[in-house]
């Protein structure tokens, strides 16, 4: 019987991306298109009768809600607006 080897060869580590921050806007927009999301998630939580993860997900809809409206002043118009179609 012979002796067997395990190689194991040394990979370099991959260099993290640096990301470009996001303005204002541009956050504000990304969080909506979450809130969206969110909305399809808790609906289906609602079709398959899952009152908590349906509350879950109500609560990080609002902080949702919150953080959009503090990354842009404008994202305060979302509350006057249509959101149930995404855009």
């Amino acid at each position: 019987m012979g002796q067997t080897e395990i190689v194991v060869e040394n990979r370099p580590r991959r260099k993290r991306v640096r990301r470009k921050s996001l303005s204002g806007k541009q956050r504000a927009a990304a969080l909506f298109k979450l809130w969206h999301g969110l909305r399809e998630l808790m609906a289906d939580a609602e079709r398959l009768r899952e009152g908590e993860l349906v509350h879950f997900l109500a609560i990080t809809q609002m902080l949702v809600e919150e953080k959009a409206t503090e990354a842009h002043p404008d994202a305060a118009a979302f509350r006057g607006m249509d959101t149930s179609l995404v855009n």
